[in-house]
């Protein structure tokens, strides 16, 4: 296994380095307005970062998984809200229109999701049964001029500003979720669709995710995305990625919340030196070390072997279980490092631990995932 990536692959991530770097400058004017600096999204724009899971036929970059893990890595070492609009982008959403859309859906979307003008939304979660996803209740009924959707869904991200939307919903309940859910794109102009509420958050999205309601919301036939009864096994595809996604942001905090640790031992007086001198900090920034290495190291594989066709769903499980369970582990650590100070707002260290909270929630919780482990084991 070599995890050498091509040099145009390592220069972008070097590049994302220094945006990172540039970026982070903004990042006590967005803690005290609540607003992300118009720059940021403007400098992500210029630079490529919408187009990095998309094929080069539609003006995407065409990378794989692991060169979206390096790269979102980095990114993770920015306030979420600085790139809350590429999650879609490089989760479930985007590959169920990538991998299942019309070759017409494609073309119609996948040019403005690149350039920025058509955000889009992911809806699945449901307020009732979050990752029971046999019961929906959201339903689409065929009609003469398409399909008809009623129903809810909860903690959206990009609700407000999504311009178009992947909806779930089953068509066939009799089938179950297996056989009955079904995915449709809908535009954020359909009537009947009403986003109903924002969901404050401790962190992550600003300023929350969203409620979104459908009443009779009339879509056309070609809405349909891939086969009717089929979207279970989309959305399980599609969030073996999210997840590696979800790892590589947790790798990336808690690799940042190392480097402010360490900063902070070699700084903080106490008893006439500094607390790097005494054993305790020095055995938590050794632990802190040895488990993100280890999480980046299973991160990377798992990547590695999706890009080779080896699309296990127990490896992603185990690398999102583990880079979010460690990373948490870390920021805490680290927090605890800074003392009394890493509790007070304008640290950066105070907003990784709100930040870090929910990768081990979304794109499936911890235990989601050792379900998930433990089911594939023991086939």
């Amino acid at each position: 296994m070599d995890f050498e990536l091509p040099e145009e692959i390592t220069e972008f991530v070097d590049v994302t380095k220094t945006i990172v770097a540039d970026l982070l400058q903004y990042e006590r004017e967005f803690q005290e307005t609540g607003i992300v600096p118009p720059i940021v999204r403007e400098t992500l724009l210029d630079n490529g970062y919408f187009a990095l899971p998309f094929p080069e036929e539609f003006g995407g970059l065409g990378m794989g998984a692991l060169a979206q893990c390096v790269v979102q890595i980095e990114l993770g070492r920015l306030p979420p809200q600085f790139w809350t609009e590429l999650r879609p982008l490089m989760g479930p959403g985007a590959k169920n229109i990538l991998n299942h859309g019309s070759p017409e859906q494609k073309a119609r979307l996948i040019p403005g999701m690149i350039s920025g003008e058509i955000p889009i939304a992911f809806g699945l979660t449901e307020p009732h049964c979050g990752s029971d996803l046999g019961s929906m209740r959201t339903t689409a009924v065929r009609n003469s001029d398409g399909w008809v959707i009623n129903g809810s869904k909860t903690y959206i991200s990009n609700g407000k500003t999504a311009k178009e939307l992947i909806v779930y919903a089953y068509t066939d309940k009799a089938k179950g979720a297996k056989g009955g859910i079904s995915a449709f794109l809908m535009n954020a102009q359909t009537p009947g669709y009403s986003v109903d509420g924002t969901i404050p958050l401790m962190g992550t999205a600003t300023p929350g995710v969203y409620e979104l309601s459908f009443s009779d919301c009339q879509v056309p036939a070609d809405a349909l995305v891939g086969e009717e009864g089929m979207a279970f096994h989309y959305a399980l595809e599609g969030l073996n990625e999210g997840r590696l996604n979800v790892g590589a942001t947790a790798v990336g905090m808690g690799e940042y919340a190392i480097e402010l640790a360490i900063d902070q031992a070699k700084t903080r007086p106490a008893f006439g030196g500094v607390i790097a001198d005494f054993q305790a900090i020095r055995h938590y920034i050794a632990t802190m070390a040895t488990e993100m290495r280890a999480a980046r190291l299973m991160l990377l594989d798992a990547c590695w072997r999706y890009d080779r066709g080896e699309k296990k769903r127990e490896l992603a499980s185990m690398a999102k279980l583990f880079a979010t369970e460690a990373g948490s582990r870390t920021v805490d650590t680290a927090l605890q490092i800074f003392g009394g100070a890493g509790y007070c707002r304008g640290y950066a260290i105070e907003r990784l631990y709100r930040d870090i909270r929910i990768t081990r929630i979304y794109e499936g919780s911890s235990e989601i995932q050792r379900n998930t482990i433990a089911r594939e084991l023991l086939r």
